[in-house]
């Protein structure tokens, strides 16, 4: 007997463009406090050891509260930066997660939590809660802090360090692979870089596909003696002058009048527009010569907390994506009306957009160093033109490495099938986060952040598979190209020192399928094309069979988003022509498109896409053999 559940309703409360002005505030005075206190057992080291998951001595870099919807209890996620790994197999930082902390004017105290501070050393001896989310073993008992002078530890604590490193074989003992449980670091070590309140930069990610940053440049007005020429020719050197030491790449796609201020246009598009004149009085400030700056944005968790990041971490440093960028430039000083000058001041201005700060805002700055780079606050105006300094190139790394980009990969959505039992036939109920980089192919999938309303999501490689909590009767669908969800679950894809964006996969209905036993197809696809939800109502029904004649059965039309009932209804590309590839899709699905000139080897030959339609296309892939070979692949 089938018991129908209603499911639970959600959706994120995201923010797609967020002023810098963002601060995390903690309130001293609390209109209700509860205390909580504990006794343990004392572990010897080696039992301590025995009985935990995985042992780290790290660094604590970030701390955030939250109410947990399940229960309704307040919660702190520490984020810590793994310094030794001393048994198990950890992330480059490492969330651990105990009772107590603050929301608003309410605030837990559980004498069994360790209470972290910012910049704390600590050996972690952690274990996994029902939940999968890690914590101390013995709770604050078994987060142990570590106290340096001068970079010595006292000789108890050296002697505690020893003992577990004996004990962990020096970190070879085997343990849990905990690199599910991602942190974040709440403040960077960046250096020079614009940041937020939360110590956070941003970066433009289009470089991590291999893809340009678009350009738009706005010359109704231009500095006198300054041609349009000149003028274009000065934004391609100071373009190409922060793309020399780094993997950016620029398109100016166009020259064009913007109508308003450059950084009045708050269009999220990840575009860079440049105003080569203040025509509109967005400088107000006396003798300032431009000003360039960009828009970031993030997502915020289901916890209505922690800060979901969508520009990548470099190494261990997390980045917001750079949403748009502008500059604008003074077109009447006389400094302007000399080029060389002009495409400095451009050069710099780019610099900020990019995420430079000032090298330096002190007059005269003693530091040759800082005083020549392109970012110094002042104009050289000494003929320099477009040239970085030996400062602002290590800087500029920091957000856009030269050998070693951060993968990249897509957001998925999801409609899952209910039955009883639930099904388990291969892709129905889940999803790949396939991983892309431009150096590697090693990945690690990492998840965070999931919200489990309705059921549960389970990790095997790089899939995702859902698990319903019950059986559930068929729902409204989601829009795909919204932010509601059924349940939510945050990924990324870690090439072992970089990390990708945060992308999430939303499951977006519920279908049942009242016929036993399950083949995975609902009730509500099999009516459509049928007529009645039983496959045994008519010939060719079953999951295995091919009712149109296609060579792609049943089961295969419903996953790829086709009709069973039309031969011409397959999946097949469409339309083939020098510079694209047209196929029928299934909107909001991943695609790829692989090339082969031996029908053997396939390669793929551009970048993913999600239509969001029932046609695809692909644009832009090379084809320089003599002859090629395409197919075009949905993405599990």
């Amino acid at each position: 007997m089938q018991t129908l559940s209603t499911p639970t309703v959600a959706q994120t409360k995201l923010n797609p463009v967020r002023r810098l002005t963002l601060s995390l505030v903690t309130l001293i005075a609390f209109v209700a406090n509860s205390i909580f206190a504990s006794s343990i057992i004392p572990l010897s080291i080696a039992d301590h050891v025995a009985a935990s998951a995985a042992v780290f001595r790290g660094v604590v870099v970030g701390q955030e509260c939250y109410r947990d919807s399940a229960d309704g209890l307040i919660y702190t996620r520490t984020s810590l930066r793994v310094i030794e790994g001393l048994k198990g197999t950890f992330p480059k930082i490492v969330a651990v997660v105990h009772r107590g902390g603050v929301i608003g004017e309410e605030g837990e105290f559980v004498g069994n939590s360790p209470l972290f501070k910012h910049g704390e050393e600590r050996l972690i001896f952690v274990a996994r809660s029902a939940d999968g989310q890690l914590s101390g073993t013995q709770g604050g008992h078994s987060a142990m802090q570590l106290n340096r002078t001068n970079g010595a530890l006292p000789p108890n604590q050296e002697s505690l360090l020893n003992e577990v490193r004996t004990i962990t074989n020096n970190g070879t003992m085997p343990g849990d692979d905990v690199t599910d449980q991602i942190g974040f670091a709440s403040s960077s070590l960046v250096t020079g870089l614009l940041v937020d309140g939360l110590g956070i930069s941003s970066r433009f990610v289009q470089c991590d596909r291999g893809e340009p940053i678009p350009v738009l440049i706005d010359a109704d007005v231009l500095p006198a003696g300054i041609t349009l020429a000149q003028a274009t020719n000065a934004v391609w050197q100071a373009l190409n002058a922060w793309s020399a030491v780094t993997k950016l790449k620029f398109n100016v796609e166009a020259i064009q009048g913007f109508g308003v201020g450059a950084d009045t246009i708050t269009t999220s598009d990840e575009k860079i527009r440049i105003q080569l004149h203040d025509s509109y009085n967005r400088i107000n400030s006396a003798n300032v010569l431009g000003l360039g700056g960009r828009a970031t944005t993030w997502w915020v968790a289901p916890d209505n907390t922690t800060i979901v990041h969508l520009g990548g971490a470099v190494g261990t440093n997390e980045f917001h994506k750079s949403a748009r960028g502008s500059v604008m430039l003074e077109h009447t000083p006389a400094t302007m009306q000399n080029i060389t000058s002009f495409t400095e001041v451009l050069c710099h201005e780019i610099g900020h957009v990019l995420s430079m700060a000032h090298s330096s805002v002190n007059d005269p700055e003693p530091n040759d160093t800082l005083y020549q780079s392109i970012m110094y606050f002042q104009v050289h105006a000494d003929g320099r033109g477009a040239a970085l300094g030996t400062y602002d190139i290590p800087v500029i790394q920091q957000a856009f490495p030269t050998n070693n980009t951060p993968p990249y990969a897509y957001s998925r959505v999801m409609d899952v099938t209910t039955a009883s039992p639930t099904p388990n036939i291969t892709g129905i109920n889940d999803v790949e986060i396939r991983g892309y980089d431009l150096q590697t192919t090693n990945f690690t999938l990492l998840t965070n952040f999931a919200h489990n309303l309705n059921g549960q999501f389970t990790k095997s490689g790089s899939v995702l598979k859902y698990i319903p909590n019950g059986f559930f009767g068929t729902t409204t669908r989601y829009d795909p190209a919204g932010t509601q969800y059924r349940d939510i679950i945050y990924a990324r894809i870690s090439d072992g020192t970089n990390s990708s964006p945060y992308v999430r996969l939303r499951v977006l209905s519920f279908n049942s399928d009242t016929i036993s036993p399950t083949d995975g197809i609902p009730d509500n696809w099999m009516i459509t094309y049928w007529g009645s939800a039983n496959p045994a109502a008519g010939p060719n029904r079953g999951a295995n069979n091919d009712f149109d004649g296609d060579k792609i059965t049943n089961i295969n039309e419903y996953r790829a988003g086709m009709s069973p009932t039309d031969i011409n209804s397959a999946q097949r590309i469409t339309l083939l022509t020098k510079t694209n590839i047209q196929f029928q899709a299934k909107a909001y699905e991943l695609y790829e498109l692989r090339a082969s000139t031996n029908l053997i080897n396939w390669v793929r030959s551009v970048n993913p896409v999600i239509p969001t339609t029932s046609t695809g296309l692909f644009t832009g892939f090379t084809n320089s053999a003599p002859y090629m070979f395409f197919r075009v692949e949905k993405v599990r």
